[in-house]
């Protein structure tokens, strides 16, 4: 915030991100974590221009750690990625080359639609101005910004991933440490992509079937003690701070809107029939 021009105290800090975790976990996809931030940077007192440029400036501190973590969970889980890569390049290189064609044919073409819109006055001119001066803040700012940031995201992922392995502390039939650490980091990232609430169902079964490691008798004890850990106790925290600041049917439509964005991503898939169910 203070990169994109403002100030934020660490006690607004730690409640939007409340917002952001329990919308998170409860709405599909973890669609309502963005706008339950946005809202608490509103009850700030802080500019939504100001906030947004904010908001963006932190993914990208955060989207290079994703990016490694994704690089990291994939040579853990495929050891024997080069020998397949090397096969694939020699067999499709026309066709890698093609694929990287088309992507810089749409990033012109979005450069290009981006300037019609701003030459056209399709952008309002005060939005224009206000964006302006935000950006002009994050470019002024030192480059170490960002480094801090993403050193932040980096403690932030391991410390929740290094839960399983403190509550598998003494326990006689413990796993080894790397199963348990990168089967839990994939897993607290499952619900990106699984559309039930905080990942249900989905990221149990995987956990029951042994996918953060075995942990015999105690498998389903563990389960329901790192997800205490993981998801309910934050969660019931978010609610707890957004009910008691915004108030209850304040917070109901917040949780709203992830349902809402999911409804319209399955009417677009579906076509007529999602739109039924949207009405």
């Amino acid at each position: 915030m203070w990169t994109a021009g403002g100030r934020l105290s660490f006690g607004d800090a730690l409640r939007l991100n409340l917002y952001g975790e329990a919308a998170s976990q409860l709405t599909p996809n973890r669609l309502g974590g963005e706008p339950a931030r946005f809202l608490g940077l509103n009850e700030a007192r802080l500019r939504p221009v100001t906030g947004l440029v904010a908001i963006g400036v932190e993914v990208a501190g955060e989207w290079p750690v994703f990016v490694l973590l994704g690089g990291a969970l994939f040579v853990h889980y495929v050891p024997d990625w080069h020998d397949a890569a090397r096969v694939w390049l020699h067999r499709h290189r026309a066709g890698e080359l093609v694929t990287v064609e088309l992507i810089a044919l749409a990033v012109l073409l979005l450069v290009y639609l981006l300037q019609r819109l701003v030459r056209s006055g399709t952008i309002p001119h005060r939005a224009r101005r206000q964006w302006r001066v935000a950006l002009a803040h994050v470019r002024r700012a030192p480059w170490w910004v960002l480094g801090v940031m993403a050193v932040l995201t980096v403690v932030s992922l391991a410390s929740r991933a290094l839960i399983l392995p403190a509550l598998a502390w003494g326990v006689a039939v413990a796993p080894p440490f790397a199963v348990m650490f990168f089967g839990a980091l994939a897993l607290l990232h499952a619900p990106v992509v699984v559309p039930l609430p905080a990942g249900g169902g989905g990221v149990d079964v995987a956990f029951v079937a042994g996918f953060a490691g075995d942990f015999g008798s105690q498998q389903v004890p563990m389960l329901l003690l790192w997800r205490f850990y993981t998801v309910v106790l934050l969660t019931g925290l978010g609610v707890y701070a957004m009910i008691r600041s915004l108030g209850y049917h304040a917070a109901t439509e917040l949780f709203k809107i992830g349902w809402r964005k999911a409804a319209r991503t399955n009417a677009a898939i579906h076509g007529r029939g999602g739109e039924e169910t949207v009405r």
